[in-house]
């Protein structure tokens, strides 16, 4: 009976020997950086992007990393973009209106009026149409990570009240490189000029643009308050915010790392709506304490029945596509 245990023991530590040998080296490592244009840490996204990175590099066991760049360290999000097309070891925190560079019919989730609340958003996340939209995208080079972030309502910053379209007439107005942008705002009456975020500010102050348009926890996080003073509630946009990666790294990742990607993905979109729809009111606050005026009483339906045909507008967009787009955020 001994010799057999003896025997069996023997077997066993040739068998684990034998599983030493053969086992695979050092599982290879992923770094990559991870850009945005916003700067202030307090700002949702940056806190939601580090709490992402967080994660990702825990359940990874350091097999994934990644560094952040703010403040378009990067360089602004198209070039961003364009790397990551590429196929550069990049993930991007960007938005809809820039996505509609490389897909146009992303501009509807992007364009003006579009949704009355985030829940209409997210049956459109959950629809065909935008699989399908995602899918063309993968095919342009970029993968999503993260797609249904809320960022903020976006308001316009100027130097006095805005409470209807005709008191945008012939207004200089900074908007992101955005086809749906400059075409919502051309709509309105403005003169839109595209400009990158880190020029917002000295566009301002030195009255390169008259205005600007942002969500309040930008305008408060780039102290924007210090070159104008009044924000109108137009609710012109409800961005949302996507993570993009380069298609080719996404793919070349083991099926464990791309699970733990999409699924910390998932949690980042649902932490970033959350945060951002809590600190709206704590940004709103900050910018009256700065001297800024928040004005109500906008009329947004003029605004919105004049800003409607810039769907019509950008080059590209498939016919019908907006019509899709709010039949499935009726189901």
């Amino acid at each position: 009976m001994n010799l057999r245990r003896t025997l069996l023991a023997a077997a066993t530590l040739a068998g684990l020997l034998g599983t030493a040998a053969v086992a695979p080296a050092h599982a290879e490592t992923y770094a990559l950086r991870f850009s945005t244009s916003q700067v202030n840490p307090n700002e949702p996204v940056v806190k939601v992007m580090n709490a992402f990175a967080e994660r990702v590099k825990a359940r990874s066991k350091g097999q994934l990393t990644m560094t952040i760049f703010t403040g378009d360290q990067l360089g602004p999000q198209k070039k961003v973009n364009e790397m990551i097309k590429g196929g550069a070891r990049v993930l991007s925190v960007t938005d809809y209106g820039q996505l509609s560079q490389f897909v146009p019919d992303m501009a509807v989730v992007a364009g003006p009026y579009m949704f009355a609340n985030p829940d209409e958003a997210k049956r459109l996340f959950a629809s065909p149409v935008f699989k399908e939209m995602s899918g063309r995208l993968e095919q342009q080079g970029m993968k999503l990570i993260m797609a249904d972030g809320l960022f903020g309502v976006r308001h316009l910053l100027a130097s006095k009240p805005v409470r209807t379209p005709a008191d945008m007439a012939g207004m200089t107005l900074r908007v992101p490189p955005s086809p749906i942008m400059l075409e919502t705002f051309a709509a309105l009456g403005a003169r839109p000029q595209a400009l990158p975020w880190g020029e917002v500010y000295n566009a301002l102050q030195t009255g390169v643009v008259d205005a600007a348009e942002a969500n309040y926890g930008s305008l408060a996080g780039s102290k924007l308050y210090e070159v104008r003073k009044v924000v109108s509630n137009t609710a012109h946009q409800m961005m949302f915010a996507a993570f993009v990666t380069s298609t080719t790294f996404f793919n070349s990742l083991p099926a464990d790392l791309k699970t733990i990607l999409l699924e910390e993905g998932r949690t980042a979109g649902a932490e970033l709506t959350a945060a951002t729809l809590a600190s709206d009111k704590e940004f709103a606050e900050e910018l009256k304490k700065n001297g800024v005026q928040i004005v109500d009483g906008v009329d947004i339906k003029a605004f919105a029945d004049k800003a409607r045909i810039a769907y019509t507008k950008v080059p590209g967009l498939t016919p019908g596509i907006y019509e899709k787009a709010r039949q499935a955020m009726a189901h």
